[in-house]
C-alpha cells in the first residue's frame, strides 16, 4: 500500500471515529464568550488595519518630505528638520506597529482561552491552521514592515542629504 493511499485510509477511519463533544456550558455563559470571541477578533483585525495604515501614512509623509526638500529652496535648518522629522516619524511608526503586535498577541491569548470552551467540532477544524504558522505569518509581516518604514526613513535622509541647498 503506497503511502499516500494509508494516510486516506487513516484519514477516513478518524473521521468516522470522531465523536462530537458539544460545550458544557450553559447559553448564557456559551453567549458571552461569542461576545467576547467576537470582540477578540474585531480587536485583532482592527489592530491590523492600523498597522497598514501607519506604514502606508508614513510612507506617504516621507514622499512629502522628499517633496518639501526638493521643491522649497532649503537652508540648513529646513534639511536638519526634515531629517529630524523623518526619524522621529519612523521611531514613531514602528513603536506603533509594536504595540499594536503586542495587542494583537493579548487578543490571539484571550481567543485561545475562549476556544477551550468550545465543542470539539470546532476545535477539531481550528486546528486545521498550526497556530506556529500563524505566528510566523504574523511576525514575519511585522519585520518587513517595520524594515519598510526604516527604508522609507533612509531613503528620505539620502534624498535630503543630497540635494543642494
Amino acid at each position: 500500500m503506497a503511502k499516500d493511499e494509508k494516510n486516506d485510509v487513516d484519514e477516513r477511519k478518524e473521521a468516522k471515529s470522531f465523536e462530537n463533544k458539544p460545550s458544557t456550558l450553559d447559553p448564557l455563559t456559551h453567549e458571552e464568550l461569542r461576545l467576547m470571541y467576537d470582540r477578540a477578533s474585531e480587536a485583532v483585525l482592527f489592530s491590523k488595519n492600523i498597522q497598514w495604515r501607519s506604514v502606508g501614512s508614513s510612507l506617504v509623509v516621507f514622499g512629502a518630505i522628499i517633496a518639501i526638500d526638493v521643491f522649497v529652496p532649503a537652508g540648513k535648518f529646513l534639511a536638519t528638520f526634515l531629517t529630524l522629522l523623518s526619524i522621529v516619524l519612523a521611531t514613531g511608526v514602528v513603536f506603533v506597529l509594536v504595540m499594536y503586535q503586542w495587542w494583537q498577541f493579548n487578543e490571539i491569548n484571550r481567543i485561545v482561552e475562549i476556544e477551550k470552551h468550545f465543542s470539539s467540532l470546532y476545535i477539531k477544524i481550528r486546528d486545521i491552521k498550526d497556530r506556529r504558522d500563524g505566528n510566523l505569518h504574523r511576525y514575519t509581516l511585522l519585520f518587513f514592515m517595520c524594515a519598510v518604514v526604516v527604508l522609507g526613513a533612509v531613503v528620505t535622509n539620502i534624498v535630503i542629504k543630497q540635494t543642494p541647498g
